[in-house]
């Protein structure tokens, strides 16, 4: 599976690139890309030029449909990506937790998307999209209907619910997007009171189960 990173919004409201943003010594993107990989052995940026990804090893691949939202770069990420399934998200998400991701990709693979829902809320950009949609998206970008959401009565949609989500720590924050100068200082603010230390052991965690598989995996071939 693929981790894909959409990065091609006009960020209006922030007036500058959102994924450069300083979160604690890291931009945004770099703390995005850091999650991704401990997941996802191939990990891609859709749409923005400007983005000095050398510290990522995350390929950059330029938008397709340009100015047409999130829908664009969805088609863009599923059209490159060689995965069935891939897991896409927002480029100012910092707080994004690899044991939800994982959670998510272990679910049985009967659906066209995945996303998660809680109340009224759905988060397009922090769910799996399979490429069998493709057609659709393309369909409704020709259409000029440009909502991510149109497309779901055509597809097959499932959801990770509140009930499933209540069993990870402060996991609203998962979800908290960057779009304006408060946001950030919020961001900041969550950072430092709870993740600097949380962050790290759940990075360790999904190291360690990710390792664990892999010698799982040897030990049955020997």
């Amino acid at each position: 599976m693929t981790g894909i990173i959409l990065a091609g919004g006009k960020s209006r409201r922030m007036k500058k690139d959102k994924a450069l943003l300083q979160i604690g010594k890291k931009q945004v993107i770099e703390l995005i890309i850091e999650k991704l990989k401990i997941v996802f052995d191939d990990v891609v940026i859709i749409g923005n030029f400007s983005l000095d990804c050398r510290f990522s090893g995350a390929r950059l691949i330029e938008d397709m449909v340009s100015e047409k939202g999130p829908s664009g770069g969805i088609y863009t990420g599923l059209s490159v990506s060689q995965s069935k399934y891939n897991f896409i998200c927002g480029c100012d998400m910092p707080f994004l937790n690899v044991n939800l991701i994982q959670y998510m990709l272990r679910r049985k693979t009967d659906y066209d998307i995945l996303i998660p829902k809680y109340g009224d809320c759905l988060e397009p950009l922090h769910a799996i999209y399979s490429k069998s949609i493709l057609p659709v998206i393309k369909k409704k970008i020709e259409q000029g209907t440009y909502r991510i959401q149109s497309i779901f009565p055509k597809v097959k949609v499932k959801y990770i619910t509140e009930k499933e989500m209540e069993k990870f720590r402060d996991w609203r924050h998962f979800f908290f997007n960057i779009n304006t100068l408060s946001d950030l200082r919020s961001a900041r603010k969550i950072f430092k009171q709870n993740f600097q230390e949380c962050g790290k052991l759940f990075s360790n965690l999904c190291i360690t189960e990710r390792l664990d598989k892999i010698k799982e995996a040897n030990s049955e071939t020997e």
